[in-house]
C-alpha cells in the first residue's frame, strides 16, 4: 500500500512539474519550416498572423541570413525593416505594432554551394501599454527635470489618457490560467484519496 501511494505521489509530482512548465510559458510554437537554399538565392515567405512573433532561423549546414520588412514583398539586404546576419543562430523579434503581412526573406550565404535550414515562429506574450507616449513623459521629463515640474506633468499625462477614445484593457489578470484549475482538482482527488485509505 505503501509503495503504490509513493508511486502515485511522485507520479503526481512529475505531471504537476509537467503542467507547470508546459502551461506557464510566454511563447508557443506556431510552425517549424525545414528546407535547403542554394548559394546566393533568396527564398521568400509571407506571414500575415498578428501579435508579437519571435523567428527563430537556425543554420543547420552552411549559412543562411534573415531579412524582415513589412513594406517590401521580397527583402534582401538592401531593402528590409530587420534583419539577422549571424552564423547559425538567428533570432528576429517582430513586434505586435508592425504592420501585417509580413515578408520574410532568407539568403544563402555565398560560401556554401548549399545550406539547409530550420525557421521556427513563435507568439510571443507582448506586455500591453496604453499610452507609450505618456509613459515616456513621465519618466523622461520626470528625470530630465526632478521634482520641480512634477505636477505639470502628470496633468498633462493625466490630459492625454482623458483624451483617448478608447482605452486598452488587458482582462487576463483576472482570470486563473487552466493550469492551476488542473492543479487545484489533481490536489483535490489527491486528498480525498488520502481522507479514503485511512
Amino acid at each position: 500500500m505503501r509503495r503504490t501511494f509513493n508511486i502515485f505521489l511522485g507520479t503526481f509530482l512529475v505531471l504537476a512539474i509537467h503542467f507547470n512548465v508546459c502551461l506557464c510559458s510566454s511563447e508557443w510554437l506556431i510552425q517549424t519550416l525545414e528546407d535547403d537554399i542554394g548559394a546566393e538565392n533568396f527564398t521568400y515567405y509571407r506571414l500575415q498572423r498578428p501579435g508579437s512573433l519571435r523567428l527563430q532561423l537556425v543554420s543547420l549546414h552552411g549559412d543562411v541570413d534573415i531579412y524582415v520588412s513589412s513594406s517590401v514583398s521580397q527583402p534582401d539586404y538592401s531593402n528590409y525593416d530587420l534583419k539577422s546576419e549571424s552564423c547559425g543562430f538567428d533570432i528576429i523579434s517582430i513586434p505586435a505594432i508592425m504592420s501585417r503581412p509580413v515578408y520574410l526573406g532568407l539568403f544563402g550565404h555565398p560560401n556554401n554551394h548549399q545550406s539547409k535550414y530550420r525557421l521556427s515562429i513563435f507568439e510571443v506574450d507582448e506586455p500591453v501599454v496604453d499610452d507609450y507616449e505618456a509613459l515616456v513623459d513621465k519618466y523622461y521629463y520626470e528625470e530630465m527635470d526632478g521634482s520641480s515640474s512634477k505636477e505639470p506633468i502628470e496633468k498633462d499625462t493625466y490630459a492625454k489618457l482623458s483624451s483617448r477614445k478608447s482605452v486598452k484593457v488587458d482582462h487576463r489578470e483576472d482570470e486563473r490560467p487552466l493550469w492551476w484549475d488542473i492543479l487545484i482538482d489533481t490536489l483535490k482527488f489527491f486528498v480525498e484519496f488520502l481522507l479514503q485509505t485511512r
